[in-house]
C-alpha cells in the first residue's frame, strides 16, 4: 500500500491560482508531480481555498516528510514573492463525521470518508479515501456604518499630535491588524508594545563590572571575530531587559489593574511567556489564546498613547455585526 498527502493553504481573494479548472497537476523535478485543488469553489480561479497533493510514498513516514518539505517551501516562497498566502503550523481536525455516515458511505459506495482536516494529512493512496469539505461564505458588515462617522465626528476637533515613539508603536499597531494569522499577529502587536516601554540604563555598578568584562574579552587569547562578538554582546547589556523594564513599569501603574479579565501583571507575564515560547521555536500551550493576548496588548498600548500625548478621553459607540448568507453561500464538497 502505498500513502500520499495533502497540505492546506488559503489565500484571502480569489485569483491567486488563476486556472479555470478544479485541480491543475505540477512537476516538481525528480519525476514528482503534485496536484493542486480548489476546495472551496469549482474552479481553482473563484477559490480561496486549496490544497497540494502528492502520492506514491511507500510509508507514513515518507509522505508526512515530504508534505513537511512541502509546507516549509510554500512558506519561504510566500516571504519571498510576497504571495499573501496561509500555510497552517499546526495540524487540527475542522469537522468530524458520524462514524454512522461515514460506514453508510463505505457500505454504499465502497468510499472512506476522513475527517476534515486543517493543514498537513496523510492517508493511503487508493483512490478511496476523501474529505467532506463545508464552505460557508458570509457578508459581515456593520449594521448601522455610521457609527465610523460619528467616531470621527468625535476626534476630529482633538488636539492629537503624536511623538514619534507613539507614531512608530502606531504604525506597528496598524499592520498587525491586517494580520491573519494570530500567531503573526500576536508578534506583532508585542512588537509595537516594545517601542513604547522604554528600557532605562543599568546601575553605575553595573555599567562598570560590563566594562570590566569587555576588558578581559579584549585581553583574552580569543579570536577577533569572537572577541568583538561578546564585546558587542556586553554592550548590549547596558540597557534592562523589554521584560524587566515592563515589569518596572507596570509597578508604577496605579489605575490600570486588570487585562481580559486577570491581574494586568498576570496577562503580561503571559504574553512575555509566550513570546519567548515562539522566539525559541517552543510549543505553545494549547490553551494559549493569542487573538486574546494581541487584543489585550492593543487596548492597553491605546491607553499608553493616549495618556503619554495627553488626548482628551473619548468614548465609541460600536453596533453589532449583520450577518447574512448569500444565495449558494453554504456548501458540501466531497474532495
Amino acid at each position: 500500500m502505498s500513502f500520499c498527502f495533502r497540505l492546506t493553504l488559503h489565500h484571502r481573494t480569489p485569483g491567486l491560482f488563476h486556472f479555470d479548472t478544479e485541480t491543475t497537476a505540477i512537476e516538481i523535478g525528480n519525476g514528482q508531480e503534485l496536484l493542486l485543488s480548489a476546495r472551496n469553489a469549482s474552479t481553482l480561479s473563484e477559490a480561496t481555498s486549496f490544497h497540494f497533493e502528492g502520492g506514491g510514498f511507500p510509508d507514513k513516514v515518507t509522505a508526512r516528510e515530504a508534505g513537511e518539505k512541502l509546507r516549509i517551501r510554500l512558506r519561504v516562497l510566500n516571504a519571498m514573492l510576497g504571495l499573501g498566502i496561509t500555510v497552517p503550523l499546526q495540524d487540527s481536525i475542522t469537522i468530524v463525521v458520524a462514524s454512522a455516515i461515514k460506514d453508510e458511505i463505505l457500505e454504499k459506495h465502497n468510499v472512506v470518508v476522513l475527517d476534515t482536516t486543517e493543514g498537513l494529512s496523510v492517508f493511503p493512496d487508493d483512490g478511496r479515501h476523501c474529505e467532506s469539505v463545508l464552505s460557508m461564505r458570509l457578508n459581515v458588515y456593520p449594521s448601522d456604518p455610521i457609527y465610523i462617522f460619528n467616531a470621527l465626528t468625535k476626534i476630529w476637533n482633538l488636539n492629537i499630535v503624536l511623538d514619534q515613539r507613539t507614531e512608530d508603536a502606531l504604525h506597528i499597531l496598524n499592520l498587525a491588524e491586517t494580520e491573519t494569522s494570530p500567531r503573526a499577529k500576536f508578534l506583532i502587536t508585542y512588537l509595537a508594545l516594545e517601542t513604547l516601554i522604554q528600557k532605562e540604563s543599568r546601575s553605575e555598578m553595573a555599567i562598570n563590572l560590563l566594562e570590566n568584562f569587555q576588558q578581559q574579552v579584549c585581553q583574552s587569547n580569543l579570536d577577533k571575530r569572537e572577541s568583538d562578538s561578546l564585546v558587542g554582546a556586553l554592550a548590549n547589556l547596558r540597557e534592562r531587559s523589554f521584560s524587566s523594564a515592563l515589569t518596572e513599569f507596570l509597578n508604577r501603574i496605579e489605575t490600570f489593574k486588570e487585562l481580559k479579565g486577570r491581574p494586568i501583571r498576570k496577562f503580561f507575564s503571559e504574553c512575555i511567556s509566550t513570546r519567548n515560547s515562539i522566539a525559541h521555536n517552543a510549543v505553545i500551550d494549547p490553551k494559549i489564546n493569542l487573538d486574546d493576548l494581541s487584543g489585550g496588548i492593543k487596548e492597553f498600548m491605546l491607553c499608553l498613547i493616549w495618556t503619554f500625548n495627553q488626548i482628551p478621553s473619548v468614548t465609541f459607540d460600536v453596533p453589532a455585526s449583520s450577518i447574512l448568507i448569500p444565495e449558494g453561500g453554504l456548501t458540501i464538497r466531497v474532495v
